[in-house]
């Protein structure tokens, strides 16, 4: 990263299609390592330490040697005739299609086998396990990147049918400030050469008969990437802290009728037959597990409207800048600052998680000295 930084520092300044999301990986990455440093494994597949430590220097190595290779010795033209080779549609956009948007796809997935096998070699499958969330993050930007480069726009149908949900809760937030928008859903085929193009467009045209901005969202924009990479990094996150109630907590709640097995020598008759018992201890038992892991789903629900709305406030977002300060500046905010809404919210949210418990304890503790 450092090498790339050094050849192409603009890449990371964008959000999207670009290098900004590498720091936050590292973020996720150091992370886990403060969580897990004193659980990894020491020895991994019988190997001592000067050999482990080979191993990963060496594995770790071919990243940066790819990213010489790429911007000195003409790798990235090989990757770029890799990408003809694959398919990617390329004559509908230029050559550029390929340097800008295969080739940064490609590198995603590249550091992503790299960084799983120098895990995996120097602390063995538990090691994949501590680094999941970095591991998945970096993998599914990757390969979020990989699919708009084959679909690009609006050509990957069943991910644009979820873009009106979105779409129309940034429209009414809008007519909500005063501009006047209105949503519209295109289903069109052209002919690209000899290939046939299906495409799903969504529209928010602003302004009446002569609208002040019309601007076409798809999938990326509307923040279908960022609900799928939310949900499996806080589930993957979430694996390794306890939040489920206690069962003393969970038990007291459950109704005096189910709880025949404090009841003694009083059952009633049909408590005292094995099938009636049975049943009441699994209803008792799923009602315990349920309630348990209600944390758990709280967080997880919360996180996800929390994600949404931010999806929605990054559309009007860029829509207020594109009326106001015109179509160029909603672009650079589209391409440079749109996606920190995403990664802003859920970095905040992962430290109300980690931290909110002691700080609201500390708070407590300074109002009662208070």
């Amino acid at each position: 990263m450092v090498v790339l930084y050094i050849f192409d520092p603009n890449s990371f300044q964008s959000a999207w299609k670009g290098r900004f999301p590498y720091i936050f990986f590292l973020w996720l990455f150091f992370l886990e390592l403060a969580i897990a440093w004193r659980r990894l494994p020491k020895n991994t597949l019988g190997m001592s330490k000067w050999a482990r430590t080979l191993v990963a220097v060496v594995t770790m190595a071919v990243p940066t040697a790819y990213a010489v290779a790429t911007f000195l010795f003409g790798l990235n033209q090989e990757i770029m005739e890799l990408g003809k080779l694959v398919g990617v549609p390329y004559w509908t956009y230029g050559e550029w299609y390929l340097q800008y948007h295969w080739s940064q796809s490609f590198e995603y997935l590249v550091f992503t086998v790299f960084f799983a096998a120098s895990v995996l070699l120097t602390y063995g499958v538990k090691g994949l396990k501590r680094f999941s969330v970095s591991l998945f993050f970096l993998g599914a930007v990757g390969s979020f990147y990989m699919i708009d480069t084959f679909y690009p726009s609006g050509t990957l149908i069943f991910l644009q049918r979820i873009v009106p949900l979105t779409a129309s809760s940034a429209a009414n937030i809008l007519n909500w400030m005063g501009y006047e928008a209105r949503l519209f859903n295109y289903e069109l085929t052209r002919q690209v050469g000899n290939r046939t193009l299906k495409e799903v467009i969504n529209i928010i045209w602003i302004g009446g008969d002569d609208p002040q901005l019309v601007f076409a969202i798809n999938w990326p924009c509307a923040g279908v990437h960022s609900l799928f990479i939310y949900t499996f990094v806080i589930l993957l996150f979430l694996k390794e802290t306890s939040f489920s109630l206690r069962r003393e907590v969970v038990y007291s709640a459950i109704p005096k009728r189910l709880k025949f097995m404090v009841r003694g020598g009083r059952l009633s008759f049909l408590m005292q037959r094995k099938t009636t018992r049975d049943i009441v201890v699994t209803i008792e038992t799923l009602i315990v597990d349920v309630l348990r892991v209600a944390p758990v789903l709280i967080i997880v629900v919360v996180g996800a409207v929390g994600t949404f709305i931010v999806n929605v406030l990054r559309i009007v977002s860029i829509c207020v800048i594109g009326i106001n300060m015109g179509e160029n500046a909603a672009k650079v905010f589209h391409s440079y600052y749109g996606e920190l809404y995403f990664i802003g919210w859920i970095l905040f949210y992962l430290f109300v998680i980690i931290f909110g418990s002691r700080i609201l304890s500390k708070l407590r503790k300074v109002r009662g000295r208070t």
